[in-house]
Formats: structure tokens, C-alpha cells, sequence
């Protein structure tokens, strides 16, 4: 593999790319790959549909050492906190999105989440729905319920409206979102029918966008990884996208894989491998 040598920033994917199946990294090889960083003036993102405190909470001993393209692109911040980018739905959006959602007769593996910059909130009709209410519970700990819509405080910004649901029926919304109401709405998955409702435009090549032109930087300088539908946009984007052997079969087919799958350090191994990078 001929080394790489422009490549200023970096950002992954989590779920499937940067994670193993326990959500978990290789922290020690982590810290000793951030640490050449440091050294050599580059950048490593973290760039996911999760939100904020739950990666804060997971890379605690790495705060200040990366920046975030969190909820597939809504919100982007700089390692020392400076937001760059929040994009958000309005009030008159949430009910239409709802509509929109269970006017497709849809097979729900959990319910509507409305996922906001302070709290998430689920409508107590979703309780204990689907076959991953529990799981959803991991990335929303604090979820809170409620009877209707207007129920959500007046002072909360909704940045995603999420559900899952069967696969077939998650991509057929998908393509109906994205072909008429593109002007207001974007659908993405990470795949297995999990499906985001984020704002027009938005998605993690316009959130890095952001960071890029903050940090002075171009699209020639930045690596990518992902494995699912919601990490193309980055891919298309980069100058050096990795797709991840264990990804969805359209992503691996069109883009250069990784040197390993998410459960043998695939993200880390590449970026030393790729950047010739001697850690210590």
C-alpha cells in the first residue's frame, strides 16, 4: 500500500466502523494515535448519528481530543466546544413527520423518538414497541415520554425525528421522503431499517463541511470510514473514503474497504497503516 501523506483530518463512523459489536475501541491504540496527532497538527472526528453526551460519556478519558459531527450531520462542534453548525426543525415540522411516518402502515421495531438538543421524547403510545424498544433505551437513557407533540417544552430544538422499522418498508420511505419532500426533509439509514428524519442538506459531508473551513482545510485532505447508507455522503466526499468489510454490501462495493472489520481495529490499523504511522 503506497502511503498516504496529505491527509490533515480523519473521521469515522461509530456503530459497525469505530465500534466493535460490544461498543467498544481499542483504547490504549486510541490514545497513542490521537497523541501523533497532536503532534502533526491533524484532526480526528468523530462523525455519528448519536448525540453529544452519549459519546462524551463513551470517550471520557479523550474529551478535548476530537471534534464531533453528531445526529448524521444537525450539530457539529469543535474539540474545545465551539458550535459551528445546529440545524433543526421547526414546531410545524414534528406533527407533519409524524403523519408522514405512520401514514406508511409501517412494522415498527421501536417507536418515534423526537431527539432534541436537551432531552429526547417518545409518545407513551410507543412504549415497549418493537423488538428493539430495549436497545433503543442504550442510546437514549433519558428518554422521556409523552401523551402528544405539543407536549415537548417550548425552549427544546428538535434536531431528528427517528424510528426503525422492517427493512423493505424502512427503504420504500426512504425513497419516498427523499423524492417528495426533499425540499424540507432528508431520510438516511444506518441500516437494518433504522431510520433518521433530519433537516434539508443535512447529513456528515455538509457537517464536515464546517470543520473543514473552521480548521482551513479541503476535502483533499480528509479520510472517511463508514459501513452504512447514512455514512455516504462523507464517503463521497472524502479524498480517501474506507468502507468497512463489514458494512452494507452497496457501501463496500463502491468504495476502497478497510484493512480489517470493526472487531479487529479496522478504523485504527488503516489510518497507521495507510498514513505509515509509527506510534509509540
Amino acid at each position: 500500500m503506497q502511503p498516504v501523506t496529505d491527509i490533515k483530518m480523519i473521521a469515522t463512523d461509530l456503530d459497525g466502523t469505530f465500534f466493535n459489536d460490544q461498543r467498544q475501541v481499542n483504547e490504549p491504540k486510541f490514545a497513542a494515535l490521537l497523541d501523533y496527532f497532536d503532534q502533526h497538527d491533524m484532526h480526528f472526528v468523530i462523525a455519528t448519528g448519536n448525540d453529544q453526551p452519549l459519546v462524551d460519556q463513551i470517550f471520557a478519558p479523550f474529551l478535548g481530543r476530537f471534534d464531533y459531527v453528531m445526529n448524521n450531520g444537525a450539530q457539529v462542534s469543535t474539540r474545545t466546544g465551539q458550535q459551528l453548525r445546529e440545524a433543526h426543525f421547526k414546531a410545524p415540522d414534528l406533527p407533519i413527520i409524524q403523519d408522514l411516518i405512520e401514514g406508511q402502515n409501517m412494522h415498527f421495531r421501536h417507536g418515534i423518538i423526537f431527539n432534541g438538543v436537551h432531552d429526547s421524547y417518545m409518545l407513551r403510545d410507543y412504549i415497549e414497541v418493537g423488538d428493539l424498544y430495549d436497545d433503543i433505551l442504550w442510546y437514549f437513557p433519558k428518554l422521556k415520554y409523552i401523551d402528544r407533540i405539543s407536549d415537548i417544552p417550548a425552549d427544546e430544538t428538535i434536531v431528528k425525528v427517528i424510528f426503525s422499522a422492517a427493512p423493505d418498508e424502512a427503504n420504500q420511505f426512504i425513497t419516498m421522503v427523499n423524492s417528495e419532500f426533499a425540499e424540507a426533509y432528508h431520510a438516511t439509514t444506518s441500516g437494518y431499517g433504522a431510520i433518521d428524519v433530519i433537516p434539508a442538506n443535512v447529513n456528515k459531508a455538509t457537517g464536515l463541511d464546517y470543520l473543514l473551513d473552521f480548521y482551513h482545510l479541503e476535502a483533499s485532505e480528509l479520510m472517511t470510514f463508514g459501513d452504512g447508507f447514512n455514512d455516504l455522503e462523507m464517503l463521497e466526499y472524502a479524498a480517501e473514503p474506507k468502507s468497512m468489510p463489514n458494512g452494507d454490501t452497496y457501501i463496500k462495493d463502491h468504495f476502497p474497504q478497510a484493512i480489517a472489520d470493526n472487531n479487529h481495529d479496522g478504523v485504527l490499523d488503516t489510518i497507521i497503516r495507510t498514513l505509515n504511522i509509527k506510534l509509540k
